[in-house]
């Protein structure tokens, strides 16, 4: 075998293993995201919001959501609000997302807070704006 067969053999072979690596980023664990299991977890937190015995539940859910889109697109810091400053360039509506958090938190360690239907849906929505600022929709 030549020396230039053989050095495009490894050309070769690096192209592959480079393209390899690139292709196995864009899973649900690296840098990437699996774009329909959050769209169809976030129907689930729709649908949560619609009944009313789950509501509370869909703004909890969708916490939880964000903070595993930001974890899968590689945002660093070891609670939510470090991965939510970490992620805050490529967030257009940050103040929205800040606030649906400040409710969620107060939701889960505040025992008699109860938000409204309309606070619900306004923390919601920011939620779905950070998704789509994200690409995750």
């Amino acid at each position: 075998m030549s020396l230039s067969v053989l050095v495009l053999v490894i050309v070769a072979a690096v192209v592959v293993l480079v393209l390899i690596s690139l292709n196995s980023k864009s899973s649900v664990h690296g840098k990437g995201i699996d774009k329909v299991h959050f769209k169809n977890e976030w129907n689930d937190c729709i649908e949560q919001f619609r009944d009313e015995k789950t509501r509370n539940l869909s703004l909890i859910n969708a916490d939880k959501l964000l903070d595993e889109a930001l974890k899968c697109l590689g945002h660093t810091g070891d609670t939510m609000s470090e991965r939510l400053i970490s992620a805050k360039s490529s967030l257009k509506n940050k103040d929205e997302v800040w606030s649906a958090h400040k409710i969620r938190n107060r939701l889960v360690h505040e025992s008699g807070y109860h938000p409204t239907e309309k606070v619900i849906k306004r923390s919601l929505n920011g939620y779905y704006r950070a998704f789509k600022d994200l690409g995750v929709f």
